[in-house]
């Protein structure tokens, strides 16, 4: 049973059994990390509940907090929830479009920004919205304006409000519920129009209880947090780490090898495209090299992927996704027990040559690693579990809160996202709504603590995907014979990158199909680093053009001039000036041999068929990122 059930809580819970912990890590102007103890930030959140307080902040009411990830967003987010408020956040990359739909659909009473940037870019819509207070982030903001103040000086004011209000706030603050909203976080709907998730504290609390049996986070352990804070992996991670006084060091892409070695952490969770990065830095590394290093590094690596191959089907910790006969067990434990014992020692023997300085690299001490937002690539997910840096795979969604599954610190096993949380059910249907066997693909569905409340406003959304307290989460999946869930792909369109920003494809495609030299065309990208594009042109433009096309036999993806006019089309359609945002932009694309069809590409009302198309061009989609 939890030591307690709301978020607050919680709070309580760390500041009584880890209160003098540093707990938050910011960088000074010598770019020297330095740490600030919970119990000192706690009563800097509080100063500011009691400033909010005082300003008219009340239960249930909906808060902005529009930042990245810095100390300021965590001390704000804490007065949000102290108050019995409901933070809604997001990213300072959000498009100005989508900050209005947001603030505005969720009826937000006060908005924290990250700085006057910010502020600015979003000024034009704030002006007709009915804000009580804006309030920024920046140290060193001031303001003439009534209508917006710094976050420190409410912090100052709030200081001198403890005697008059300190006590109300408490009785606000215990009196919040497990059931009651703590956040919503707005992802993008089948249509494009953001949808609401509305998160309870109960949501969270499960989230922080259940995974942490599986990944063993202790007081002493160090992270670097790099990933979106108002993305709900790396928010959970937060509390996670919160809720065991451990230290939370803020970086960035930029400084992030610099920081590995400064800070030596032993715990961090990413997405799979960090990982994939820092495996391309390593392998690009190593191709430089002296030729007997690069044949050193091989035969050490093959060595030792042999011998923990052979030590995982001894220890079950292999994907069974078919059931092996007497007669297969009895041969692949021998051939295990044989690699497991002869290679004992020269894969011993790797490590410490080889393996431990690309460790040393990565500060020495990592003892595992969360990988989430995404499907983490095999041969990346293969090499840093070879390396000696366990992956625990996490699989889950926003309207999970998020963790559905997790890989546990001791039985790591590849090609899966580990069992699912415990008090958590998981059940795999067919398209009749029947579960299917073991080791049988179907759609994954999901019942627990961590399912949202619903779609915030969006009735018709939450039933589409809650029915009887069943999530139909849209992915695709199985269990292995050794109770592991695999998850293969997705039924629904929303792509997710490898760096697990959401894209829904739709609202793209459709601008783009307004272009009259596009015929037919599909976004795609999911578990890649960014997005592509696969075309039909419309040959009767191209002719009207006079560009040098004969018939739709030829292969145009080798003619210069149109290509060079189709990425024009590509970089001005799908730009920040139509609402875009960096990630949602389509890097590359081929042209199609030949026009999707009525029942076999596209259905008789012109839906396409995703999945049809992604593997019938497979090998076309895959000449993008090569």
């Amino acid at each position: 049973m939890s030591d307690y059930k709301t978020l607050n809580e919680m709070f309580q819970y760390t500041l009584k059994k880890f209160g003098n912990n540093k707990v938050f890590f910011s960088k000074n102007s010598n770019k020297k990390f330095e740490g600030i103890s919970f119990v000192e930030t706690y009563r800097l959140a509080e100063n500011l509940a009691l400033s909010l307080y005082e300003l008219g902040l009340k239960p249930g009411d909906k808060v902005a907090l529009i930042a990245d990830n810095r100390l300021e967003w965590t001390i704000a987010d804490m007065a949000i929830l102290l108050n019995g408020a409901c933070d809604v956040p997001r990213g300072t990359d959000s498009t100005p479009q989508e900050i209005q739909f947001i603030i505005e659909h969720s009826e937000t009473k006060f908005c924290f920004i990250e700085n006057e940037k910010i502020l600015k870019n979003i000024s034009t819509f704030l002006e007709s919205i009915d804000l009580k207070k804006i309030i920024i982030m920046d140290k060193k903001f001031r303001s003439n304006d009534d209508k917006i103040v710094g976050l420190y000086t409410l912090i100052d004011r709030g200081e001198k409000l403890r005697n008059s209000l300190l006590y109300d706030l408490k009785i606000r603050t215990k009196n919040v519920t497990e059931d009651d909203l703590y956040t919503i976080i707005y992802t993008s709907g089948t249509t494009g129009t953001p949808k609401g998730v509305m998160l309870t504290h109960k949501n969270m609390v499960f989230n922080i209880t259940a995974v942490n049996p599986m990944v063993g986070v202790k007081s002493k352990d160090r992270a670097l947090s790099i990933l979106p804070v108002w993305h709900v992996f790396e928010r959970a991670v937060m509390y996670l780490l919160m809720a065991n006084g451990s230290g939370i060091y803020y970086t960035n892409v930029r400084d992030l090898r610099e920081d590995f070695l400064k800070v030596k952490p032993t715990f961090m969770a990413s997405a799979p495209r960090l990982w994939e990065n820092l495996y391309l830095g390593i392998k690009s590394k190593l191709e430089k090299s002296e030729p007997y290093r690069q044949f050193l590094f091989n035969t050490g690596f093959e060595v030792s992927k042999m011998f923990k191959q052979g030590l995982d089907y001894l220890q079950g910790k292999n994907l069974k996704q078919n059931k092996e006969s007497d007669v297969e067990i009895m041969g692949n434990t021998a051939l295990s027990l044989f690699g497991a014992v002869n290679l004992y020692l020269p894969s011993k023997a790797f490590d410490m040559l080889l393996f431990s300085k690309i460790r040393e690299a990565l500060g020495g001490e990592m003892r595992a690693t969360i990988s989430g937002g995404g499907a983490l690539p095999p041969h990346v997910d293969e090499f840093f579990n070879i390396i000696g840096i366990p992956v625990l795979e996490g699989y889950g969604m926003t309207e999970c809160s998020p963790v559905i599954s997790c890989r546990h610190k001791d039985k790591v096993v590849q090609g899966t996202v580990g069992l699912p949380l415990k008090g958590c059910e998981v059940k795999i249907l067919n398209d009749k709504g029947g579960e299917v066997e073991i080791g049988e693909l179907g759609v994954i569905h999901v019942k627990g603590p961590q399912v949202m409340k619903g779609y915030y406003k969006n009735e018709e959304a939450t039933k589409n995907v809650l029915k009887e307290g069943w999530l139909n989460t849209g992915d695709l999946g199985f269990f292995s014979h050794n109770g592991m869930l695999s998850v293969r792909g997705r039924v629904k369109d929303t792509i997710v990158l490898l760096g697990g920003e959401n894209v829904e494809p739709a609202p793209i495609e459709n601008l783009l199909i307004e272009d009259s030299f596009i015929s037919q065309v599909i976004v795609v990208g999911q578990d890649r680093k960014y997005l592509t594009a696969l075309i039909w042109p419309n040959y009767d433009k191209l002719k009207e053009n006079r560009f040098s096309v004969n018939d739709e036999k030829g292969d145009l993806n080798k003619n210069v001039e149109v290509r060079q006019h189709y990425m024009n089309i590509l970089k001005s359609t799908v730009s920040s000036a139509n609402g875009f945002k960096s990630f949602e932009k389509v890097n590359d694309f081929r042209f199609l041999p030949k026009p999707f069809e009525v029942g076999v590409e596209i259905t008789s009302l012109y839906k396409m068929k995703r999945k049809v198309i992604h593997e019938k061009y497979e090998s076309l989609i895959a000449s993008m990122y090569i």
